[in-house]
């Protein structure tokens, strides 16, 4: 499936979450957000109430997690996170499974963990969780979709990065698990236009990809 720059960057989450990622940058992105229309930004989640500020009036959203890395915060924790998020402009809320209660088989307090997220912050705002599939097999990822949609996410997610790449493979997997119930989010390692392409034509609807990639992303579309 060909995609022009534009395209992709209405269906593009550009992130700025590294550890050292500093206060101008985050100024930076929302000027870079606004000259390339992404869909939206996730940064550091301290400035948020300057990026809300700084996109208001554009047709860039401001999303934000309400997890730690690992997905295991309590889940009123998250729950309460994500309506500060919400609270101070966020218009989208991302989670991550807790993959402790996962790999231990605790298939409840999985579930639990990701709809006290969505009662808290109600139906009507887009909420993806993250399986983090690096650290899953094949059947463990149909296992984790299904209960993420049980759950009541909007769209799974295949990871955060920081773990390692999503792959062509994993995106399958999820496809096949979720059979339209979820949308896909496809995150980690994206770096070049044909594997956004190859991802769009195996169901992916939106992508989060790390800033300085997703520009190269859109301008490596453009020259096609």
């Amino acid at each position: 499936m060909g995609i022009s720059g534009l395209e992709f960057a209405r269906m593009c989450d550009a992130t700025l979450t590294g550890a050292t990622a500093t206060h101008q940058e985050m100024v930076d992105m929302v000027e870079i957000a606004k000259k390339y229309h992404f869909y939206s930004v996730i940064g550091q989640r301290c400035y948020l109430d300057e990026m809300v500020e700084g996109l208001k009036g554009t047709d860039v959203l401001v999303g934000a997690g309400c997890s730690n890395i690992t997905g295991a915060d309590p889940a009123e924790v998250k729950a309460n996170f994500a309506k500060w998020h919400l609270s101070h402009g966020a218009q989208e809320i991302e989670n991550i499974m807790n993959i402790s209660a996962f790999k231990s088989g605790l298939d409840k307090m999985v579930v639990h963990d990701v709809r006290a997220v969505r009662d808290a912050i109600g139906p009507d705002i887009v909420y993806k969780c993250i399986l983090e599939v690096c650290y899953l097999d094949d059947d463990e990822i149909r296992h984790a979709c299904d209960l993420l949609i049980e759950g009541g996410v909007d769209y799974v997610k295949t990871s955060t990065g920081k773990a390692g790449p999503a792959t062509l493979h994993h995106v399958e997997v999820m496809a096949q698990a979720c059979k339209g119930r979820a949308k896909i989010k496809a995150a980690g390692g994206i770096r070049t236009v044909e594997t956004v392409e190859r991802m769009l034509d195996l169901g992916v609807e939106r992508f989060g990809v790390g800033l300085e990639s997703a520009v190269k992303i859109i301008e490596e579309a453009n020259a096609k």
